[in-house]
């Protein structure tokens, strides 16, 4: 071994921590949905260890275990996303993944995936690992990069007319990464319906935040992360599927050794026997499993929008700033242009740092470093004292450059 230990390891190692804490309003606009609840945080301590959660493992399957309850939540979740199956997974991008492996399995004459063009980087890279073939669905480009529904049937008969064959696929983004947009799963579920072509909702940004039903969206596999959106430790994803798929999903073992004659006939081949969330993920997902069931409540998703759009409508004043995507918000994840504050980036001497330096004087972290012509941030969780505090401070770093 080439590496000694020594007080240099030590001090670059052992004292790792973060700047936002509760001192600081956090609005990172990929974190407020993953923030631990206070049973979380407890049940994290517990189960801090790795292969933690197989303690009390009897039949070599994590979604198997009793104790704590891991065969009741999946259960539970099934009916909370209203959709026959649900494993775990290391994350929303391997549960598309998987989602498109299976297929490629059962229809491999079917080679093209129809996704929305506001779709995650993880979507392509998904298509592109099974070897499979993208077709976008444009949107209506600026400023609100809007989706038609209608466009997904024409990309569809595009794709049946240039190949041959109907798409393998057609994957919805719920809410996308880059403007928050919203978009509705159930038009997009009746034409996959009236064609027989699978969907798959990525619902990576919402699963946890808004409420989703499923069976009424004819949706036939979903994509969840918990450490997105549903208050989890990460990385966790969840996948949802119908029955129909239930045999191209849990493929058993069927190998055997030609020396030793080991077989593994209970293990899962799909996902590499269990999905690789043995301690913290998944405990910290199921503590929180409660709170992410009452907050996709109605009254509670209509009052984080209010929370969003009210910060809105207060920085819309700001000279040279504008809202991009759709309004107003129903997911409260948001992207403003600030071509205002690119000006003062030009000749401030933290040059598009100073932006950040703003806001941290205020106690506000959580916007990239350096960025000042495009930033995003997301109100969700927040106190309306912390949404008003947070909207006071950008108006108040507006006026203090002129820009009210």
């Amino acid at each position: 071994m080439n590496l000694k230990y020594n007080k240099e390891l030590e001090q670059k190692y052992s004292y790792l921590s973060r700047t936002i804490n509760e001192e600081f309003i956090n609005i990172h606009p990929i974190q407020r949905g993953g923030l631990l609840t206070p049973e979380a945080h407890k049940a994290l301590v517990a189960y801090a260890d790795g292969y933690s959660l197989c303690d009390n493992c009897l039949k070599g399957r994590i979604d198997k275990i009793e104790n704590p309850p891991v065969v009741d939540f999946l259960d539970d979740l099934s009916k909370y996303l209203n959709i026959e199956n649900v494993m775990p997974t290391a994350a929303a991008r391997k549960s598309k993944q998987i989602t498109m492996s299976v297929l490629a399995e059962r229809y491999p004459e079917r080679k093209v995936v129809v996704v929305d063009s506001l779709a995650h980087y993880t979507t392509y890279l998904a298509i592109e690992t099974n070897k499979l073939k993208v077709k976008e669905v444009p949107h209506k480009g600026y400023p609100e990069f809007k989706l038609m529904n209608e466009d997904f049937e024409t990309i569809i008969n595009q794709v049946r007319e240039d190949e041959g064959e109907l798409p393998l696929l057609v994957v919805l983004t719920h809410v996308d990464y880059k403007y928050g947009n919203y978009n509705d799963p159930n038009p997009i579920g009746e034409i996959c319906k009236n064609y027989d072509i699978p969907f798959l909702l990525n619902s990576a940004y919402s699963g946890g935040i808004l409420p989703i039903d499923c069976d009424d969206a004819n949706i036939d596999f979903i994509a969840c992360s918990g450490h997105k959106s549903m208050a989890s430790s990460g990385p966790i994803g969840l996948l949802g599927f119908k029955d129909k798929y239930y045999d191209d999903v849990m493929v058993h073992s069927q190998i055997q050794g030609n020396l030793t004659n080991k077989s593994f006939s209970n293990k899962i081949c799909t996902f590499m026997g269990c999905p690789p969330v043995y301690g913290a993920p998944l405990i910290t997902l199921m503590a929180s499993f409660p709170t992410i069931v009452k907050r996709t409540q109605k009254k509670f998703v209509e009052e984080e929008s209010k929370k969003a759009n009210y910060v809105i409508e207060k920085i819309q004043k700001i000279q040279d700033l504008k809202v991009l995507g759709k309004l107003p918000k129903v997911h409260p994840l948001t992207n403003v242009e600030t071509k205002c504050f690119e000006e003062v980036a030009k000749s401030h001497p933290r040059r598009g740092f100073f932006l950040r330096d703003e806001f941290k004087e205020r106690g506000i972290l959580g916007l990239l470093p350096g960025i000042s012509k495009e930033i995003k941030f997301n109100t969700y969780g927040l106190t309306w004292e912390q949404v008003k505090y947070f909207a006071d401070s950008f108006v108040e770093i507006a006026e203090k450059y002129n820009l009210v």
